[in-house]
């Protein structure tokens, strides 16, 4: 039923309403047991909506307040939102509801109020970056968007670099007609909506029309509305897009809480991953003093949407992530990992892979950062599966190798993360601590014997030093037994000589070789290897992969366990 029809067909005086069966009003409660929980998500997006309208109705009225909308009235409550229609039914309501909210801007970009905080200057980038993960999820089939002609390359600054990024813009997307599916849903009782209504709900059988997603009245606003109560975000590589999915307990709170909930900048809207999604809006939440104060939101869930080898058409359902109470250690631990290895922009040219980005720059986010935050989100050790990690996709790159120049080589890491991983040392145990730092104390004295024996001969060492990386980086990552780890620890320490780290703790590291714990150990071996740095007074020629390799931070990298 398009707009017109809908409002011939509307009555225009109450009595007609009660005859024909339209209510007067409709009521969407928080607890509604038939709303599952990105329904839940969109009747916070809605909350969130109706503050934005608010503001800019009244920018001094207090929140929350009634919301005019047509001849009718919105009203946010802590457990519902109410739609009272006026004389002439749910039509002008709902109309002046999806026109206000699902608003695109002068350039083609996807902008529904409620996504962004009203009073914030206007970020062009992160505008940029929003639409990109909405196009990538809610918004991906092409049917629901309408093109405003070729893509184009838009450019602005971040942090002093010029950026160019793709945009095809938009004139028109669905979600701008969802009041012609709220009315069919009130006149008829339920509305079929495609997938953009709901990322990764398909009918079970074709054949079977009881099985197609239909939606009552408020269903169909909920998910309408799940566009602006998730967060959408585009990952950095691959071409997946994550949506996250907050547990809204009270509306009024969560309609202050959702901007904050999204990303700051412009780089951080590009993801590493799913934990990485999810744990940023666990984090936003400890920020946010309103949902603190409140218990606006309890948690959150995610979804990662990308092309599988049996649907390459279209981003379906990959994996998803539900999660209740998270704990504040392994927050703390994600913390300092998005902190010490924040997403940059790069420089496409000469070192982008062709996943990573298209014309001029990319946002390269850490691989490294991205699987932290999986195993943090999954309750495993941060450091778990280190040695066989990898970021995926047609050229997969193992996240314990750095990268070599010219992009060449399978490994994932930029040389500056080194230093994030040297901070991430500070979350190990005591004994996981000591075999690190053993290890350090090993490879600094084979490389102080290789840097004796070049000066000696008057070689150059930096091959030597090279070499001797990759040897013990084959040997630990290439271990499949415990005895296989064992024999690889036991000749690095003896080729190294005296280790008095390893004298001093070995009854703390002896346990981690043993039993189950093997592989756990394989990864902390190639975790001090990948961590392994220099300390100021060496000297003798470079340790590392790369000519330009920085200075230790500290003596953490191969002092004594604390």
């Amino acid at each position: 039923m398009s707009a017109a029809s809908a409002r011939r067909v509307e009555p225009r005086r109450p009595a007609e309403a009660a005859r024909t069966g339209l209510p007067r009003a409709l009521v969407l409660e928080l607890a509604a047991p038939e709303l599952t929980g990105l329904l839940r998500a969109g009747l916070g997006g809605l909350a969130s909506a109706l503050r934005v309208l608010a503001i800019a109705d009244d920018p001094r009225s207090a929140w929350p307040s009634p919301v005019a909308l047509g001849d009718g009235t919105a009203i946010v409550e802590p457990r519902r939102i109410t739609l009272r229609f006026g004389p002439q039914g749910p039509t002008p309501l709902l109309e002046a509801l999806f026109a206000r909210v699902f608003a695109i801007s002068q350039e083609g970009v996807i902008a529904p109020a409620g996504i962004l905080e009203p009073t914030l200057p206007r970020d062009r980038g992160l505008r940029l970056a929003l639409h990109l993960g909405m196009k990538r999820t809610f918004l991906q089939h092409g049917k629901s968007t309408t093109a405003a002609g070729a893509m184009k390359l838009l450019t602005f600054e971040v942090d002093g670099r010029s950026v160019r990024y793709p945009l095809l813009p938009c004139s028109a997307y669905a979600h701008q007609a969802g009041a012609s599916a709220v009315l069919k849903a009130l006149a008829r009782g339920t509305v079929e909506l495609a997938g953009w209504a709901y990322p990764g709900a398909v009918q079970k059988h074709t054949g079977v029309a009881r099985t197609r997603c239909e939606y009552g009245p408020v269903e169909a606003i909920c998910a309408l509305f799940a566009l602006i109560g998730c967060i959408s975000l585009p990952t950095a590589r691959g071409g997946a897009g994550v949506v996250v999915i907050p547990h809204p307990t009270d509306l009024v709170a969560f309609a202050v809480t959702r901007p904050r909930l999204g990303p700051a900048s412009f780089a951080e809207a590009h993801v590493a991953g799913l934990g990485d999604a999810v744990l940023a809006v666990y984090l936003a939440l400890r920020r946010d003093d309103v949902a603190a104060a409140s218990g606006g939101v309890d948690g959150a869930e995610g979804v990662l949407l990308r092309a599988l080898p049996w649907a390459p058409q279209q981003r379906s359902r990959a994996r998803t992530l539900s999660m209740g109470a998270f704990g504040a250690p392994s927050l703390d631990t994600y913390e300092l990992a998005a902190r010490t290895l924040p997403p940059s922009v790069r420089d496409a040219r000469g070192e982008g892979d062709p996943e990573d980005g298209g014309d001029g720059s990319f946002v390269a986010s850490s691989a490294l950062r991205g699987f932290i935050a999986d195993n943090l989100a999954e309750g495993r050790r941060w450091y778990a599966g280190f040695a066989t990690a990898t970021t995926g996709g047609a050229r997969p790159r193992f996240v314990h190798r750095y990268r070599e120049r010219g992009n060449r080589g399978l490994g994932a890491l930029y040389l500056e993360e080194k230093r994030g991983i040297i901070a991430m040392l500070d979350e190990l145990g005591p004994a996981e601590h000591a075999l690190v730092c053993s290890v350090h104390l090993a490879l600094r004295q084979r490389f102080h014997r290789i840097a004796f024996d070049a000066r000696a001969s008057g070689a150059t060492p930096a091959h030597r030093f090279r070499s001797e990386r990759e040897r013990w980086r084959i040997a630990f990552a290439g271990s499949r037994t415990a005895g296989q780890l064992r024999a690889a620890l036991v000749d690095l320490w003896s080729r190294a000589g005296i280790n008095g780290v390893l004298r001093e703790s070995w009854e703390h590291v002896i346990p981690l070789l043993q039993g189950d714990h093997w592989q756990l150990a394989r990864d902390l071996a190639l975790v001090a290897l990948v961590s392994y740095q220099r300390r100021i007074s060496e000297r003798g020629g470079d340790h590392g992969d790369h000519d330009d390799e920085p200075s230790s931070l500290d003596d953490r990298a191969g002092g004594a366990p604390r």
